[in-house]
């Protein structure tokens, strides 16, 4: 769509998209877990404008695709490294909070690469990466989702979280379910009971209890679209199963598994530019 998009893997724990988005001759000098360390001794500026790397992808668009990989071109001792990204620093204005510094670097890549659109991978489950990037840094939050007993027993804990400390009134408006990896068979009684099972823990955690007549609130019924509980679809493919990397997707193959995804994505893009100052 003509559209400048960055793209940060920030799965650091199981670092992989942006091999997915990157050959290795196309990755840059520097990455995310790289810039932690520089930062810590005072150089992370000094590596920001070696850290992206344009996809192949965008090669016949209109736009751009620029990635930002966990690691560098060479990794290094990775793990040694990796132990030293959530440190907080002190210096003479006192502590900086590691999020914090997530921020600046976000901020730093931003302010490189004048992008329209940041998408932030971050790793899924129960990690001060995800919280930081869910309730700091989003403002579109997608939370991808199979039908199954440990997703919504994940989910429902995580929004207890939320209740718990008083985060989820702050954060709800920016939740959006995805349905991901759809069957092939009976895709609409799938659908419908993930659907159910959605609204079911956004109805007990983050929707408001309207009382009879009462109309104000943040709440939702079953069938309600758009809604954060309404999953965005995304049907799996046997053509996937082949997929050796991202630069290989065919059109037709993204239209037919994702087509749905997309359309709802660039709808609540489009609304969260129009809410943004």
């Amino acid at each position: 769509l003509g559209r400048s998009v960055l793209v940060l893997d920030l799965d650091l724990e199981s670092p992989g998209l942006s091999a997915s988005l990157l050959p290795p001759v196309n990755q840059p000098e520097f990455g995310i877990v790289d810039w932690f360390v520089e930062d810590a001794v005072g150089q992370g500026d000094a590596v920001i404008s070696r850290m992206s790397a344009r996809a192949p992808l965008a090669h016949d668009l209109p736009g751009d695709v620029w990635v930002v990989p966990s690691h560098g071109a060479d990794p290094g001792d990775f793990m040694a490294k990796l132990g030293r990204c959530y440190l907080d620093l002190s210096g003479s204005v006192g502590v900086e909070a590691w999020d914090r510094r997530l921020l600046r670097l976000l901020s730093a890549l931003e302010a490189d690469k004048a992008p329209d659109i940041v998408l932030l991978d971050a790793r899924s489950g129960f990690h001060d990466l995800a919280s930081a990037v869910v309730t700091e840094l989003a403002d579109t939050v997608l939370l991808f989702a199979i039908h199954s007993e440990q997703t919504w027993s994940g989910y429902r804990l995580l929004f207890e979280h939320w209740q718990r400390y008083g985060v989820a009134e702050r954060i709800r408006e920016r939740l959006q379910i995805v349905a991901a990896l759809i069957p092939e068979t009976d895709r609409d009684d799938y659908l419908n009971q993930f659907r159910e099972r959605s609204w079911g823990i956004f109805r007990d955690h983050l929707y408001d209890e309207l009382g009879a007549g009462e109309i104000e609130g943040f709440s939702f019924d079953l069938n309600d679209a758009p809604a954060p509980h309404t999953p965005l679809p995304i049907y799996w493919h046997r053509g996937l199963a082949s997929l050796g990397n991202l630069t290989a997707l065919d059109p037709q193959l993204v239209a037919a598994t994702a087509g749905g995804f997309l359309a709802g994505l660039e709808e609540l893009l489009s609304s969260a530019e129009g809410a943004s100052p």
